[in-house]
């Protein structure tokens, strides 16, 4: 029989799309407390105010992406190429269709440094994003090109994220999964669309103008 959710679960979950589509700055408690169906006295059961929601907020993120995202590029059991698809495809899965981007990446433009808890959080998140390509791709290029390779590679996927909540065409987040699948399978189709494309350049961003 499935668990219930806590209300202070119910809580993240309101935040985390309000959050999400709306903004930190243009979302209020009561709004929060609204979406999940309670009283805003009643989250105040449970978080001091809405900062401490967001921080729980980012927290669940963070844990949630290196469960079900990020920590599928750590099996050896699985060759790297496959381990670095597993997680292209969980990016893709994670973001296409969702509405308002990518959370963490719009807070760090909405709130800057300005809230140094939730800076460090963020930092946290792209930090677990990083440290999971390069894992994969080490093997290969070595660790510093590999970590180059992961930057470009996230800083490619979070402008995809960007674009695509404009266009709502997922492809281009497809293209840029596809192209970090290339990295270590030369059969994945390049963003070009012409199989066999990444043969000729393993390692495409450093060809790109």
């Amino acid at each position: 029989m499935p668990t219930r959710k806590t209300d202070r679960d119910a809580v993240i979950d309101a935040a985390l799309e309000l959050f999400r589509t709306r903004g930190y700055h243009h979302t209020s408690v009561a709004e929060i407390a609204a979406a999940c169906g309670l009283l805003k006295g009643s989250v105040y059961h449970y978080f001091a105010g809405k900062q401490d929601i967001a921080a729980a907020a980012l927290d669940r993120v963070i844990a949630d992406s290196r469960q079900k995202i990020f920590g599928l590029a750590g099996d050896p059991a699985v060759p790297p190429p496959q381990r670095l698809r597993n997680l292209a495809d969980a990016v893709e899965r994670y973001f296409a269709g969702r509405d308002g981007g990518c959370l963490m990446g719009s807070l760090a433009l909405e709130v800057g440094d300005s809230i140094p808890e939730f800076r460090a959080r963020v930092q946290r998140y792209f930090d677990d994003w990083k440290a999971a390509l390069t894992a994969v791709l080490e093997g290969r290029y070595g660790a510093a090109r590999a970590g180059e390779l992961a930057e470009d590679a996230i800083a490619r996927a979070q402008g995809a994220v960007l674009l695509m909540e404009v266009t709502k065409d997922p492809a281009v987040l497809r293209r840029a999964c596809r192209d970090t699948v290339a990295l270590l399978d030369p059969n994945e189709t390049s963003a070009a669309g012409s199989p066999g494309a990444a043969r000729e350049h393993p390692e495409p961003w450093k060809h790109a103008s």
